[in-house]
């Protein structure tokens, strides 16, 4: 295996024998850079620190992706700005592999969105006993007034139009202009996630965020394996070699975090925004909530008052925040909830986490403290 190494590549381009593969973001960056040894320059675009959502790069940055020859990016939104960057350095001909659609994406639920009172409303037990004494109120009602007849709901209501007069009127037309100003308000936010390079995601979009399930990589890394032997035919056997030898790694790795997963004694937690579905789905996690369902906007008070309601209604264990992001506004709802909160870093790339073995591992040392 080769050693352990944080973003990076040869600032002056490398050497020009060597083709160039752009990754955009960390964790993939380290698993292609080990399958490609000495015979492919990788550079990883994001740098460590940064988060993946959004990248405004600078000039220097374009220019380290002068004569890339592949382009590797998550895809489903994430890192759409990859191959912007590589356009604008690189011109139009660089081809290009998005993993993410190719490895089974997972559908995003409505609580990793923000959606909490939907996620509510749909846990709700249709066949408990207020559920179904309710229905058979409704239907009980629903016969008595098919006996009273059309005549009495006529009846009923001409005297409730007179009761209410114009009132009535002006009370639909206040609706009416609550709900326009609320769907103009969701088109501005929508506006603004857009201006500022957000994926704007819904309940059913397909999650980007794969890399966190080290049995997704191990796929990838097939893809990968692809991918460079078709950029370079002399060092297919090089790559299916190391390949090979990368994926025996991540498989013991996916066994060691599921045998410390199964010593976690609490499985309901708080994440910063929606990165770690696919751990969570892997490893037998619930997440009751997300502080920032759109990563880099703070959430609004009425949300925040929604994941407080979630936090009372769920026995959290803890609540996190990752080093990309700021973490004010989940140490508002940790303060507020009198929940630990710890940080989950979903990147790597920094000191300590130079690998992404070693990524996966720092946070399961971190759940190990705070679901034992």
């Amino acid at each position: 295996m080769l050693p352990a190494a944080a973003c990076g590549g040869d600032e002056e381009g490398g050497a020009d024998e060597e083709p160039k593969v752009a990754v955009s973001i960390f964790p993939l960056y380290d698993v292609a850079r080990r399958i490609a040894g000495e015979r492919l320059e990788v550079v990883c675009v994001l740098p460590p620190g940064r988060g993946g959502h959004s990248y405004d790069p600078s000039p220097r940055e374009v220019a380290r992706l002068t004569g890339t020859d592949l382009a590797v990016s998550v895809g489903l939104e994430l890192d759409d700005w990859l191959h912007r960057i590589v356009q604008s350095a690189a011109g139009e001909d660089v081809a290009r592999l998005e993993l993410g659609p190719q490895l089974e994406p997972r559908r995003m639920t409505q609580v990793e969105v923000g959606d909490l009172e939907g996620a509510a409303r749909s846990q709700e037990a249709p066949g408990d006993d207020a559920g179904h004494e309710a229905g058979e109120h409704e239907e009980g009602e629903h016969h008595e007034e098919e006996a009273h007849g059309d005549e009495d709901h006529e009846d009923h209501e001409e005297h409730a139009e007179e009761a209410h007069g114009d009132e009535g009127g002006e009370h639909a037309e206040a609706e009416e202009q609550h709900e326009h100003e609320h769907e103009d308000e969701h088109e501005d936010e929508h506006e603004e996630s857009e201006r500022h390079g957000e994926a704007h995601h819904h309940h059913g979009a397909e999650d980007p965020h794969f890399w966190l399930d080290p049995v997704r990589m191990v796929e990838a890394v097939d893809l990968l394996v692809a991918a460079f032997a078709e950029l370079d035919p002399a060092g297919a056997d090089a790559f299916r070699e190391r390949g090979a030898a990368l994926k025996r790694e991540l498989e013991a790795l996916h066994e060691e975090v599921l045998a410390a997963s199964r010593a976690w004694t609490k499985r309901t937690i708080v994440t910063f925004h929606g990165s770690f579905g696919y751990f969570a789905e892997r490893y037998d996690l619930r997440i009751a909530a997300v502080v920032e369902p759109f990563p880099g906007r703070e959430p609004t008070p009425r949300y925040v008052a929604d994941v407080l309601a979630a936090l009372r209604g769920a026995d959290v264990a803890a609540l996190f925040y990752e080093p990309q992001l700021d973490p004010r506004p989940a140490r508002v709802i940790s303060e507020q909830a009198h929940t630990p909160l710890f940080e989950l870093d979903p990147m790597g790339g920094t000191e300590g986490r130079e690998s992404y073995e070693a990524l996966l591992r720092h946070d399961v040392s971190v759940l190990n403290d705070a679901l034992r």
